[in-house]
C-alpha cells in the first residue's frame, strides 16, 4: 500500500541516534498503519454526524476488527516537497469522476460540482476511499434526502422553466451569421458547425437552456444588423437586441442546479452585450459570476490523464479563458481587483484548430485534424490569453493595493524598485509581441480580412496595456515620468492608426475597440489639453489621432451607449478647434498610410542612467538623455536626429517636439495626469473634466 499522506514540514535538528534494532519497515508498517486508522476515525465521525441529522439514513456496516495491510516493499513517498504537492493536487484533479465511480448514491448536481483538496467532502471522499480498498467493497449510502431538492425548492426550479418568443426564422438565420463573422472571431466560444445544426435542428424550441444562448446570440448580433426587426424601439438603434434579452433570468436559474455550458456562454454574450448599454459597469459583475460557474463545474482545471476530449470539453475550456481575459481586460478597464489569478488554474489552453476541422465521432469524442499548411484562427485566442497574462500582472504589481507585494509575489517584485519592475514587465511584452504568428502580424494591406481584423484587435490591446503599463508612471518627481510619457504618447498614436485602418476596411464595433479608443484618445487629449494650457498649438499627429478616436465613437455612438457618452465626454476634455470630424459621421482619413506596427517595449538600460531627481531637474530637453532612452526605447543603434529615416514620421516629431525647449506644457500634462481618474467611470470623469474646465477659466 502506497502512503501518499503529507507530514508537516519540521525544523531540522540534531539527528537522533537510531535504535539499529528497529527495522525501518516496522517504523514505516507503524506510520501506514497509524494513518489509516486516522482516516478510519474521521470516517466514523462523518457517519455519526449523518446519522445524527437523519436517524433513518442507511450507512455501510462498520467492522471493528483490523483489516491486515500489506506493507511490504520499500516506501514510495517521493523524496521533495515539490513531487509530493503535484500528486497530492493531482488526487484531486478528477475528484468529481472519483465521486461517480465510488458506491455512492449521490444525486447527479453533487457529482457534476467542482470541490477542491481542502474541501470537506474531498477528505470525505478519501476516508471513503481508503475504507473500500481496505474492505474490498462498499455499501451504497443514501445520501439523497441531502443533497435532492426539496419540494419547496424543486416547485421555484420548476417555476422557473421560461417561455422564449423567437423572431422568424429568417431573421435567425441572419443574425447567427452575422454573430460568427463578427464577434466569435475574437471570442470563440461557439462551435459554428453544431451551433448551426442544433438551430436548424430546432434545439431551442425543446431546450431552454440552449434557447438562452441562441436569444443571447441574436442581442450581440444585433447592433451589427440593419434589419429593422432588431430594435425594440423602432425609433432608436441604441435598442438593438434588447427585446431578445427581456425575459431572460440572469443568475437566477443555477441557483438550484449546477451551471451547465450553456450558462457559461450566456455569461460571456451577456458581456458582450452589457458593454454597449448605459450600465457597461455591470460587465465586471457578470464576468465574476460566469467565472464562479466556471470554478463550480470545475472548468479551471486540468482534464486526467487519458482524458478523451469531447466537443464539450473544448467548449468549456474556450468558455473558461474567454472569461478569463475578459475579467483581465475589464478589470484594467475600470480599475477593479482580477477575480481569478494565475495560481488559481491549470486549465490547458484552447486547440489551435478551426471548427471545420473537428473529427467528431458518434461517441461524442473530437479529434482535431487542422492542416499543417493552414494557419488557424484560435492562434488569435491563444494570442490574446497570453497578453492578458501580462494584464494580470500589472494590475497586480501596479494597480493594486498591495502592488502584488505579498506572500504570493509572483514576480519576486517585493524587492524590486519600479525600474525593475517596469523592465520585467515590457521584457515580458516584447516576448509576447516576438511570439506572435505571422498571419497575424500587423499589415494595413493584409489580403485575409478576418486576420486582419484579429491583428487589429490584438495590436491595439498591446498599445493600450503600454500606456496601462506605463500610466502610474506619470507623475512629478518621478524619474520615469519623461519616457513614460513619450511610450503612452506614441502607443495611443499607433492606437489611432490601427482603428483608422479597422473602420475604413472593416467597420466592425467590438467592446475591445472602444476601450482602446477612450484610453488612447484620453492619452491624446491630455497631450492637447495641456498644450492648449501652456500656449501651444496642438501637434498634428495628436490631433489627428485625438480626431480618429472622435470618429470611432461616432461610428458606434448610434448602437452603443457607451461610444455616444465618450464622445461627449471628449469633447468636453478637449475643448479645442477641430476638423469637421466632430460634426460629421464620416471617418476622417487623416493619417498617411503607415505601417502602425508594434512599439517594442524597451529594455529599459538607460533608466539607470535616468537620476532620481524632482521632476523640474530632469529636462527632456538634454539632448544625451533624450537619445540614450529613444534609441534603447525604438531599437535602433543609430544617432537620433531629424535625417535619420529608420524611425517612422510619428516617432520623429514627437522626438523632435520633447527636445524644444518651448515644451513647457510638459509637466502640466503629467499633472494632469496626477489627478485623472483610474477607472473609465464616467461619473468620475465628468467631475475631472469639470474640474478642470473651472480651473481653465478661473485662470483665463
Amino acid at each position: 500500500m502506497e502512503c501518499t499522506y503529507m507530514a508537516p514540514t519540521k525544523r531540522r535538528g540534531p539527528k537522533a541516534v537510531q535504535d539499529s534494532t528497529v527495522s525501518p519497515k516496522v517504523h514505516r508498517r507503524k506510520y501506514n498503519a497509524g494513518y489509516v486508522a486516522d482516516l478510519e476515525r474521521r470516517a466514523g465521525q462523518l457517519e455519526r454526524t449523518l446519522k445524527e441529522h437523519n436517524p433513518d439514513i442507511i450507512l455501510p456496516e462498520g467492522t471493528n476488527r483490523r483489516v491486515p495491510v500489506s506493507l511490504q516493499g520499500g516506501s514510495s513517498r517521493p523524496t521533495s516537497l515539490t513531487s509530493e504537492v503535484a500528486e497530492f493536487d493531482d488526487d484531486f484533479t478528477d475528484l468529481g469522476e472519483k465521486m461517480k465511480n465510488l458506491s455512492l448514491e449521490h444525486d447527479k448536481a453533487l457529482s457534476e460540482r467542482c470541490f477542491g483538496p481542502s474541501s470537506g467532502l474531498a477528505l470525505f471522499m478519501s476516508a471513503l476511499s481508503n475504507k473500500k480498498k481496505l474492505i474490498g467493497s462498499l455499501n451504497t449510502m443514501q445520501l439523497h434526502d441531502y443533497s435532492n431538492l426539496y419540494p419547496w425548492e424543486r416547485t421555484t426550479a420548476d417555476a422557473e422553466k421560461a417561455r422564449y418568443i423567437f423572431p422568424d426564422n429568417d431573421l435567425i438565420t441572419s443574425l447567427v451569421a452575422i454573430y460568427f463573422e463578427t464577434m466569435n472571431p475574437i471570442l470563440p466560444i461557439l462551435h459554428r458547425p453544431t451551433f448551426v445544426k442544433n438551430v436548424a435542428d430546432g434545439l431551442h424550441l425543446r431546450d431552454e437552456n440552449f434557447a438562452a444562448t441562441l436569444l443571447f446570440v441574436l442581442a450581440v448580433a444585433s447592433r451589427h444588423s440593419d434589419d429593422p426587426r432588431v430594435l425594440a424601439d423602432p425609433s432608436s438603434r441604441l435598442s438593438a437586441g434588447w427585446t431578445f434579452l427581456e425575459f431572460i433570468p440572469i443568475a437566477k436559474k443555477v441557483l438550484l442546479r449546477p451551471p451547465c455550458l450553456n450558462d457559461i456562454q450566456q455569461t460571456v454574450l451577456s458581456v458582450m452585450y452589457t458593454f454597449g448599454t448605459s450600465v457597461p459597469e455591470f460587465t465586471w459583475m457578470v464576468v465574476g459570476l460566469g467565472l464562479r460557474y466556471a470554478v463550480e463545474i470545475g472548468l479551471h482545471r486540468k482534464k486526467p490523464k487519458g482524458h478523451k476530449p469531447t466537443v464539450d470539453d473544448e467548449l468549456k475550456k474556450r468558455s473558461f479563458w474567454a472569461l478569463v481575459t475578459l475579467d483581465r481586460l475589464l478589470s484594467l478597464y475600470e480599475g477593479r481587483p482580477i477575480m481569478i489569478q494565475e495560481e488559481d488554474f491549470d486549465v490547458e489552453l484552447p486547440v489551435e484548430c478551426d471548427d471545420e476541422y473537428w473529427d467528431i465521432r458518434s461517441d461524442g469524442e473530437v479529434r482535431f485534424c487542422q492542416p499543417g499548411n493552414k494557419p488557424s484562427k484560435i492562434s488569435y485566442f491563444n494570442a490574446q490569453i497570453r497578453l492578458s497574462g501580462i494584464m494580470s500582472v500589472v494590475v497586480r504589481n501596479l494597480y493594486s493595493i498591495k502592488k502584488g507585494r505579498g506572500k504570493l509575489d509572483l514576480l519576486n517584485l517585493a524587492r524590486k524598485d519600479e525600474h525593475r519592475i517596469i523592465s520585467d514587465i515590457d521584457s515580458s511584452m516584447n516576448a509576447w509581441m516576438n511570439s506572435i504568428p505571422d498571419h497575424l502580424r500587423w499589415d494595413p494591406d493584409h489580403d485575409n480580412t478576418l486576420f486582419l481584423y484579429q491583428s487589429a484587435v490584438l495590436y491595439s490591446t498591446y498599445h493600450m496595456l503600454q500606456i496601462y503599463t506605463h500610466r502610474p508612471f506619470l507623475r512629478p518627481r518621478s524619474s520615469l515620468s519623461t519616457p513614460s510619457l513619450v511610450i503612452s504618447t506614441m502607443a495611443a498614436r499607433s492606437c489611432s492608426r490601427i482603428l483608422q485602418v479597422h473602420l475604413t476596411r472593416l467597420k466592425i464595433i467590438t467592446p475591445h475597440l472602444l476601450m482602446v479608443a477612450f484610453m488612447s484618445g484620453t492619452v491624446l487629449a491630455m497631450n492637447i489639453w495641456s498644450g492648449k494650457r501652456a500656449g501651444h498649438p496642438p501637434h498634428a499627429e495628436d490631433l489627428a489621432g485625438y480626431e480618429q478616436c472622435l470618429a470611432t465613437f461616432i461610428h458606434a455612438s448610434d448602437t452603443w451607449m457607451i461610444a455616444g457618452r465618450s464622445l461627449k465626454m471628449f469633447k468636453g476634455m478637449a475643448s479645442f478647434e477641430t476638423t469637421s470630424a466632430l460634426d460629421s459621421t464620416s471617418i476622417p482619413v487623416t493619417h498617411p498610410q503607415e505601417n502602425a506596427a508594434p512599439i517594442p517595449a524597451p529594455i529599459w538600460g538607460s533608466y539607470g542612467a535616468v537620476p532620481d531627481a524632482p521632476y523640474e531637474q530632469v529636462q527632456p530637453s538634454d539632448p544625451t538623455y533624450l537619445n540614450d532612452y529613444l534609441s534603447t526605447y525604438l531599437r535602433t543603434d543609430l544617432p537620433l536626429d531629424p535625417t535619420n529615416e529608420s524611425l517612422s514620421s510619428s516617432s520623429q516629431s514627437l522626438i523632435h517636439d520633447l527636445g524644444q525647449p518651448e515644451m513647457s506644457g510638459r509637466p502640466d500634462t503629467i499633472n494632469m495626469w496626477t489627478f485623472a481618474p483610474p477607472g473609465f467611470s464616467f461619473a468620475a470623469w465628468d467631475t475631472y473634466v469639470t474640474n478642470m474646465s473651472l480651473e481653465d477659466g478661473n485662470s483665463q
